[in-house]
């Protein structure tokens, strides 16, 4: 059992140096995303929503522009963190196959 620990201790440790976000950090950048979204929708998204609808409130175009910043923040967060940790894997496979081929050639000679 204590080698099966190690090698996943050894996988998980080769997957954060391949750049690896765990859940605790891809909840944080997803956090800072939004927020940042929904900084910039309260302003960019409000201008065209009020562009947009002549006759509507500041208030609701505000809100509706940090809402819609806010969940494309969050939609771009995901999207990043998914493909940063498909890479991440790709390239540990790759070298868990390099190795393995490796293993396999010096057998044979």
């Amino acid at each position: 059992m204590s080698a099966a620990m190690d090698e996943d201790r050894e996988r998980r440790e080769e997957l954060i140096a391949a750049g690896y976000t765990d859940r605790r950090g891809a909840l944080l950048f997803s956090a800072l995303m939004t927020a940042v979204g929904a900084a910039l929708g309260s302003v960019v998204f409000a201008i065209l929503l009020l562009f947009l609808v002549p006759g509507s409130s500041e208030t609701w175009a505000t809100l509706a522009g940090a809402l819609s910043g806010a969940l494309m923040g969050l939609a771009l967060a995901l999207l990043k963190v998914r493909q940063g940790n498909t890479e991440a894997r790709e390239l540990v496979e790759d070298k868990e196959w390099k190795r393995i081929l490796r293993r396999e050639r010096g057998k044979s000679l």
